[in-house]
């Protein structure tokens, strides 16, 4: 049943946005706050919980490598995502509008489903539900963003139905991964969950940084985004 729970948790907060986004006009300042939100709270959660978890199992030298490859795979994956990751979607020019953005949405895709790699700590046969609570609020953002991106290229409403769907079961799909390798008798996972935590890691610390750093305006902080990035890290502190 808490596998049950943890797909709808992950998935009703794109359908729900990306739906209402597509159907009507989001306005984007609180959407920004709510992203400063769930950017410290990643980053947050990863310093707190995660980096300590993934150090506690093996080979340290081998767990910071897989935390530079993650920073480094999340690179890869803008040049394909554009950085709707981050939440925003950049203008497109009328013949780009003209073309079906399939290296964004397979990057997005990727990523989606990385960030559940962890979701599941077969270590302990435990669902973290940590992380999944900054990925619910991570992909609130990401959703609008995702469906405001299909509405510019004049998706059909079941194309666009069919992606978020697709969206919203990939970090399930992450977790399932996990979950199914994790209570596999026939798979030996002792290495699995720190590497998947290393990458993860590695995400987290870049999509949480581009996202601050993109939240400024010339390197200032208003008052409302420091109260954000403050309460990211007041409440990663409390669950973890």
């Amino acid at each position: 049943m808490q596998l049950v729970y943890s797909i709808f948790y992950l998935s009703a907060p794109i359908l729900i946005f990306g739906l209402l986004t597509y159907l009507i006009k989001i306005k984007q300042n609180g959407l920004q706050l709510l992203l400063a939100v769930s950017a410290t709270y990643i980053f947050s959660v990863a310093m707190m919980h995660l980096l300590p978890e993934a150090y506690e199992h093996q080979n340290q030298k081998l767990i910071g490598l897989f935390i530079v490859i993650g920073f480094c795979l999340q690179l890869i994956i803008d040049t394909f995502s554009s950085g709707i990751e981050h939440g925003h979607v950049h203008s497109h020019s009328n013949s780009c509008k003209s073309h079906f953005p399939v290296s964004i949405i397979f990057g997005l895709m990727f990523h989606s489903f990385l960030e559940g790699l962890p979701l599941y700590n077969s270590l302990n046969n435990t669902f973290n539900y940590k992380i999944m609570l900054g990925l619910a609020l991570h992909n609130i953002p990401i959703a609008i963003a995702f469906a405001t991106l299909l509405k510019e290229h004049h998706s059909n409403s079941i194309k666009v139905i069919a992606l978020l769907i697709t969206f919203s079961l990939m970090a399930p799909l992450g977790l399932l991964t996990s979950y199914f390798l994790g209570t596999s008798t026939e798979v030996n996972l002792k290495d699995f969950m720190p590497i998947a935590y290393g990458l993860v890691i590695g995400i987290f610390l870049h999509i949480s940084t581009a996202i601050m750093f993109e939240s400024s305006e010339n390197h200032k902080y208003k008052f409302p985004k420091i109260i954000a990035l403050l309460v990211g890290v007041l409440l990663a502190f409390i669950i973890s």
